[in-house]
């Protein structure tokens, strides 16, 4: 079996292309291809060997550009107009905030990202415009013949979804913030 620094040395290129095909910034492929490489020495120095090890680099390497489109996605509805709607209620003012407040927080908000791609699409339109891009329900339904009404309920509805996965969240880990 080839070490990982020859597998590294030897496949490096072809491996960086691969990624290159899939995430045009070429610093984010470069982080990519250096964390894949440090998940697969890390593996082999807890299991003490992988098999086909290039074969799991690239296992690891699909997971972290899944990951990375994920968070892209998601990433854009992270900001203070998601805060001020979810946490400003749960007592986590920024005034003394420590590292382990922090981490929460931000675990918080990720969550809520990845809870708004579930809504459905009407729902997840009516929040959007109203909570991410501040717009009011006269501007939406101006914009999309939908009445002011119905976008209400449809931000409310959604609104009701992402605090209950806000609360699952927080009864599993969280409970003592």
């Amino acid at each position: 079996m080839l070490s990982v620094d020859k597998i590294y040395r030897r496949e490096r290129n072809k491996i960086l292309a691969w990624i290159r095909s899939r995430i045009s910034d070429p610093e984010e492929a470069e982080d990519l291809l250096q964390e894949s490489f440090l998940v697969a020495v890390t593996e082999l120095d807890s299991s003490g060997s992988i098999e086909y090890l290039l074969a799991y680099v690239y296992a690891v390497l699909r997971n972290k550009v899944g990951d990375w489109y994920r968070k892209k996605k998601t990433g854009r509805y992270l900001g203070t107009r998601l805060e001020n709607e979810f946490l400003s209620e749960n007592s986590l003012s920024y005034e003394g905030i420590g590292p382990e407040r922090q981490f929460y927080r931000n675990l918080m908000l990720e969550e809520l990202s990845l809870a708004i791609e579930e809504l459905p699409a009407d729902q997840k339109t009516a929040f959007v415009a109203n909570v991410i891009e501040g717009k009011t329900f006269r501007e939406i339904s101006e914009e999309t013949g939908i009445p002011e009404g119905t976008l209400s309920a449809r931000k409310s509805s959604a609104r009701n979804f992402l605090e209950k996965r806000l609360k699952e969240l927080k009864s599993l880990f969280l409970e003592e913030y």
